[in-house]
């Protein structure tokens, strides 16, 4: 397996990625879930899984898709 290696100019292109922003997002929601306390009573658990998963699923395929724009071609 070949090493890990940051893109070039990432500072940059961070915005950009589409598998940060969707990280993000999940992260956010997860996070809100899991303070909130009424949040989980509004929102039925096996609606939250499904769309977390869905999420999870999105982000992957994000992550292994290339981005137009991010390396030379």
């Amino acid at each position: 397996m070949a090493g890990w290696t940051l893109i070039a100019d990432w500072r940059q292109k961070i915005r950009y990625l589409w598998s940060i922003r969707i990280a993000l997002l999940l992260a956010v929601v997860n996070g809100l879930y899991a303070a909130w306390p009424d949040l989980r009573g509004f929102v039925d658990p096996a609606v939250f899984a499904f769309g977390s998963t869905a999420m999870s699923v999105v982000l992957i395929v994000a992550r292994v898709t290339k981005q137009p724009g991010l390396t030379p071609d």
